[in-house]
């Protein structure tokens, strides 16, 4: 489930700490330019991460995470 406060601004290098602090193996080099990929050490399977976050990028990184079978709000708690 979706936290109902999620920050409208939202920092490239917050964001993939507290995806790290959950779990999520950070790749610098795979992401094209600014991009930067949140690997699920489990599946392989990531998620892209862009430098410029808006709200709506910021919830489809958060769904993204928990069709991996993380938790949303544990994710921004560590944000």
């Amino acid at each position: 489930m979706l936290p109902h406060n999620l920050p409208s601004d939202i920092s490239q290098a917050r964001l993939l700490k507290a995806l790290s602090k959950s779990g999520f193996v950070i790749d610098y080099v795979g992401g094209r330019g600014s991009h930067a990929k949140a690997i699920d050490p489990h599946t392989q399977r990531f998620i892209t991460v862009q430098n410029n976050l808006y709200k709506i990028i910021l919830i489809k990184i958060l769904k993204a995470a928990e069709s991996l079978g993380y938790n949303a709000e544990e994710i921004m708690s560590k944000y």
